[in-house]
């Protein structure tokens, strides 16, 4: 019995599901939650995929409104720009992008 016809423990996992030994080469790694992933055989985890495949949940983010873009003057450098009023203030905050202050900022009309 030669080397090739052994096979080595090392190359080898036991699938978390069915409990088979499968070689390193045909096993999957299948997410279980956020810290975890399962060790599946390929029969397995395509299952697993297919079960999961109706189970996605729905996004529940709201989608955002049009963007109302607002005319801005820095008077200090007298740099011209437009800034969106509603991510100004929360996503950033509204700086004159030439010089960076915000001090001497006018709406425009």
């Amino acid at each position: 019995m030669g080397n090739d016809e052994r096979t080595d423990i090392r190359k080898t996992r036991t699938c978390e599901r069915c409990k088979n030994v499968v070689p390193l080469d045909q096993v999957r790694l299948y997410p279980k939650d956020e810290t975890r992933n399962l060790l599946l055989c390929e029969p397995c985890c395509s299952e697993v995929k297919e079960q999961n495949a109706g189970n996605l949940m729905t996004s529940k983010i709201k989608p955002l409104a049009p963007s109302e873009l607002i005319n801005y003057l820095c008077t200090r450098c007298s740099y011209r720009f437009k800034a969106d009023r509603a991510k100004a203030g929360v996503t950033y905050n509204l700086n004159c992008p030439y010089c960076g202050k915000n001090d001497k900022l006018e709406k425009m009309r």
